[in-house]
């Protein structure tokens, strides 16, 4: 998901013993000034990123009887199944900072949306469902985002698994037909269910969003999403149309082979 851009290496340079200790006076007041600025500069050139195949991987198997009990907190209806109920107040008896749910009909996109109001924004990047340290990782949301889905571009981030999971499935987007055939994401809040129609499936280059743009602004609103729609490696439904007031979902995950990218699938509320 992120990649943090490589530092250069320091030239070396004579320094007095007072600027040593200015300098560490600094790093230490910097360090204390909390997750804001530290996660700032996380993200900002995104080359921070965990490598999966490099990283520590929790147990598939405790994982997947984790999810599969998370599930059970979802009600569906049969006769409607894009009519779900999910029962919050069990699903955060398993973890307290599940406050949604993602759900998008074709996939195996199908899970809670977490954030850590005690964490920095960065920590359900390598931290599973049950707090363990490790891939995949959950679905996540950072604090700069409101939990109502009401700002006028929500991100919302997951893994590019190999075996399928988090959001790996998004890159069935590449495909045409799918994303024809396939346009819709619902979010699940405690008191309301939105629906999203899917308007852009496209590589995007790995700018840290949140932090590029101000989205309240309407010239930074519409560049983003000029951006969006003129991009040339994915698929745009020109016809659907994407205002302030229907705000952007970008679900973001990685592109195994281009590092410097990442693949975004975009939907606006209906």
């Amino acid at each position: 998901m992120r990649k943090q851009d490589e530092r250069g290496k320091r030239r070396k340079t004579g320094m007095g013993k007072n600027q040593i200790i200015i300098i560490i006076a600094a790093v230490i007041l910097l360090a204390g000034a909390g997750g804001g600025i530290g996660f700032y500069l996380y993200n900002s050139g995104q080359k921070a990123e965990v490598a999966e195949e490099k990283a520590k991987e929790a147990d598939p198997d405790k994982i997947q009887e984790q999810y599969d009990k998370l599930k059970d907190t979802v009600a569906v209806d049969a006769d409607d199944p894009m009519f779900r109920k999910v029962d919050f107040a069990a699903a955060q008896a398993e973890n307290p900072d599940i406050y949604a749910w993602i759900w998008i009909p074709g996939t195996n996109v199908d899970y809670p949306i977490l954030r850590s109001e005690t964490e920095d924004d960065a920590y359900y990047l390598n931290h599973t469902i049950d707090k363990s340290e490790g891939l995949p990782g959950t679905i996540y949301v950072e604090k700069y985002n409101a939990k109502d889905f009401s700002d006028p571009v929500t991100v919302v981030y997951g893994h590019n698994m190999k075996n399928g999971s988090m959001f790996a499935d998004l890159h069935k987007y590449e495909d045409q037909e799918f994303f024809n055939n396939n346009p819709y994401v619902y979010i699940y809040l405690p008191d309301q269910t939105l629906k999203y129609r899917i308007f852009a499936a496209v590589a995007f280059d790995d700018r840290y969003l949140l932090g590029n743009y101000n989205f309240s602004i309407p010239q930074d609103f519409q560049t983003y999403l000029d951006e969006l729609k003129s991009s040339i490696d994915g698929h745009v439904n020109p016809e659907v149309n994407v205002t302030q007031e229907t705000g952007i979902l970008t679900l973001s995950t990685c592109i195994g082979d281009s590092p410097s990218q990442r693949w975004m699938v975009n939907a606006t509320r209906e």
